[in-house]
């Protein structure tokens, strides 16, 4: 029983000990780095992060930068970009690493994604590990309603965990603006409204390149420079938004990593003015999954909402999707439904080259075996 104890004792000792060292040398890892600029919200973190990135290299500075998006990556202070190999499920202690890394190679700055949707992680990820002195809040939209609240207001709440303390924080968001603003003042920070400007699209979604003009301002870089190293520097995710020619000459626009109803919803309707009336047939593919049970209603809604001739269902959740659609659309309202085990399955032969693909939903799973079919079988296209 005494040596039970003893060793219990022991191990407790290491652990804190281990956690005592792992604290000091977060400290000393955040001293070397001049800026921590840390970016969260519910659309555009991945394309916001890059194109700050993007900016600030092009002034000279040494920058590390690491993104979540549908594939973890990371960019050197060479501008080198590398994929994380995860072992096991995403744990937000690789922000650690990520702050190690950066440190190791002298970064001026560091420009970072949270990967944290739990709130409490948010915070943790913010205030103990990364500890940016700079926050960027891209939006808030509903997403990811079963941990971060039900309504915008809760989930702005939520997305107030990683604003940094007595620091500088940038926002497109408008709707949610005073909440975030309230939280930033409880902080001790400055916030900034960002408004997007339409000239800027030819880069990338305007909020996204006001939001990281902003940043690269706030950190000395002027606009012309920020703008050339977004247009040299910029590596887009790879699952972005794209566009792709398959079968026939059919449109297939990929907006699979959008993910929420609101952004995709936005995102269908800027597209739909560059495009015009169409003549042809409109499918909207969904790629759904079981476990995001919590996001069927907004895709009924999105459904609904869009109106197409044709509705593709893709993914672990299409039954279940399927089974909602008739209590949320009137029979006269539905369009013609078609389930798909598997992306290989998919069927474009009948599609003429008028008609236009929108997939959306979910990028994961069967929606990145879809991406690198029409990749195969497709031809890049631009709109």
């Amino acid at each position: 029983m005494t040596k039970s104890i003893g060793v219990i004792l022991v191990l407790a000792v290491v652990f804190f000990g281990y956690l005592i060292w792992e604290n000091c040398r977060v400290i000393k890892d955040r001293y070397v780095i001049k800026h921590v600029v840390y970016v969260n919200g519910t659309r555009g973190k991945s394309s916001t992060t890059r194109l700050i990135d993007g900016g600030l290299r092009a002034a000279g500075l040494r920058v590390f930068c690491k993104t979540t998006g549908t594939l973890p990556m990371t960019i050197n202070t060479n501008g080198v970009e590398k994929l994380i190999h995860r072992r096991g499920a995403a744990n937000i202690r690789e922000q650690l690493q990520i702050l190690h890394k950066a440190a190791k190679e002298h970064a001026d700055v560091l420009v970072i994604e949270c990967m944290a949707v739990n709130t409490v992680y948010q915070n943790i990820s913010q205030h103990r590990m990364v500890r940016a002195d700079i926050g960027v809040i891209t939006n808030v939209r509903l997403d990811h309603t079963d941990v971060m609240g039900e309504t915008l207001p809760e989930i702005a709440e939520a997305l107030s965990n990683t604003i940094p303390k007595a620091g500088i924080l940038f926002t497109a968001e408008q709707e949610q603006f005073s909440v975030l603003e309230k939280n930033a003042q409880a902080l001790g920070t400055q916030i900034f409204e960002v408004l997007p400007e339409e000239s800027l699209t030819a880069i990338d979604w305007p909020e996204n390149v006001a939001l990281a003009l902003a940043v690269c301002g706030q950190l000395g870089v002027n606009r012309e420079t920020a703008l050339f190293g977004m247009n040299t520097f910029y590596q887009r995710d790879p699952y972005a938004l794209s566009f792709y020619r398959i079968g026939k000459g059919t449109l297939f626009i990929n907006g699979l990593s959008i993910n929420d109803a609101q952004s995709t919803r936005k995102v269908f309707e800027t597209l739909q003015k560059k495009l015009g009336p169409g003549q042809g047939k409109f499918i909207l593919l969904l790629n759904s999954r079981a476990d995001r049970a919590s996001r069927t209603i907004q895709m009924v809604e999105l459904v609904r909402d869009l109106a197409p001739d044709g509705l593709w269902l893709l993914g672990s959740g299409r039954k279940l999707l399927n089974h909602t659609l008739p209590r949320r659309i009137p029979k006269d309202r539905m369009p013609e439904v078609h389930l798909y085990a598997s992306a290989a399955k998919l069927d474009f032969s009948s599609l003429q080259p008028e008609d236009v693909i929108f997939a959306a939903g979910h990028i994961a799973m069967e929606g990145k075996k879809l991406m690198d079919r029409i990749r195969e079988e497709g031809t890049p296209d631009v709109l």
